[in-house]
C-alpha cells in the first residue's frame, strides 16, 4: 500500500516542477497546439476524456481510499459522510461542467495526445488523495468556516463561468473588428478582462481555495497551490499571445493575479 503523506509530498514538488517547466513549454492545445507534440486528439473529444476521470476518482478515493493509502486503511475514518458527500457533489458539479457543458458549448482546437494522457493522470492521482483525506479527516466546520469557504468558492465559480461566457459570446459575435479578430480567437475585452488576461483562470483558483477552506485537508489546499502552478505561466503565455497578435491590446494588465505581470 502507499503513503498518503509520501504520495502529497512528491505530489506537491511535482506543483513546482509543472510551474517551472510550463515558463519554458506552453501547453499543446489550443492556441499552442504543435504537430511537433506528436498524436493529436480532437479538442472536444479531448477535453472530455481528460476532465470526466476526476469526479470518478474522487469518489472512488472516498470509498476505497483505505485499500490504497496505508495511513487510513489502520485508522478509523473520522469524518462527517454527509458533510462528504456534500463536498463530493460540489466537486463534481464543476467536472460536469468542465466535462459536458465546457466542450459542447464552444469550438475547441485540437489538442496533444500527451496533454490529455497527461490531465488524465493528473486528475486521477489528484482525485484519489482528495477523496481518500476528505474521507478520512475532514469533519462538519464551523457555521462561520462553511459560509466563507462557500461564499469564495461561489464567487470563483461566477468569476469563473462568467468570464468564459463572456469569451464565447465576443467569439460568436459579428461585430468584431478584424484588427481584434485573429482566425477564431479574438481580444478579450470588457468586464474583468479590462483587468486580468484570464480572470476565468483566476476565478478557478479561488473557487478551489474556497472548496479547500470546506474541506479542509492537506490534498485540498494542495489541488489549489497546483490550481495556481498550473495556471499562471499559462496565463502569462496567454497575455503574450494576445500582446503579440493585437497590437492595441493593453500591457499593463495582469495576466491572472492582481499585482503580477
Amino acid at each position: 500500500m502507499l503513503s498518503h503523506d509520501f504520495v502529497l509530498a512528491g505530489w506537491v514538488a511535482s506543483a513546482v516542477c509543472a510551474f517551472a517547466t510550463l515558463f519554458v513549454y506552453n501547453a499543446p492545445y489550443g492556441k499552442f497546439f504543435s504537430n511537433s507534440w506528436g498524436m493529436k486528439v480532437n479538442g472536444s473529444l479531448g477535453w472530455l476524456a481528460q476532465e470526466i476521470p476526476s469526479p470518478i476518482a474522487l469518489w472512488l478515493g472516498i470509498t476505497r481510499g483505505s485499500h490504497v493509502f496505508r495511513e487510513f486503511a489502520s485508522s478509523k475514518a473520522t469524518s462527517d459522510m454527509h458533510y462528504v458527500h456534500i463536498l463530493a457533489l460540489l466537486w463534481s458539479a464543476h467536472y460536469a461542467n468542465r466535462a459536458v457543458v465546457y466542450p459542447l458549448t464552444r469550438a475547441l482546437g485540437d489538442t496533444a495526445f500527451v496533454t490529455v494522457a497527461s490531465a488524465v493522470a493528473f486528475n486521477v492521482v489528484n482525485g484519489l488523495l482528495v477523496g481518500a483525506e476528505m474521507a478520512h479527516a475532514t469533519k462538519m466546520p464551523s457555521l462561520a468556516r462553511v459560509a466563507i469557504g462557500a461564499s469564495v468558492m461561489l464567487a470563483g465559480v461566477i468569476i469563473n463561468v462568467t468570464s468564459e461566457a463572456q469569451l464565447r459570446r465576443r467569439r460568436a459575435s459579428k461585430a468584431i473588428p478584424t484588427k481584434e479578430r485573429r482566425g477564431k480567437y479574438v481580444m478579450p475585452k470588457g468586464g474583468l478582462f479590462n483587468y486580468f488576461a484570464m480572470p476565468h483562470y483566476l476565478g478557478e483558483f479561488i473557487e478551489w481555495c474556497g472548496f479547500a477552506t470546506l474541506a479542509n485537508t492537506k490534498a485540498a489546499w494542495a489541488f489549489a497551490f497546483w490550481t495556481a502552478a498550473n495556471l499562471y505561466p499559462r496565463a502569462l503565455a496567454n497575455k503574450r499571445w494576445y500582446v503579440k497578435s493585437f497590437p492595441n491590446y493593453p500591457r499593463t494588465i495582469s495576466s491572472m493575479f492582481p499585482g503580477l505581470p
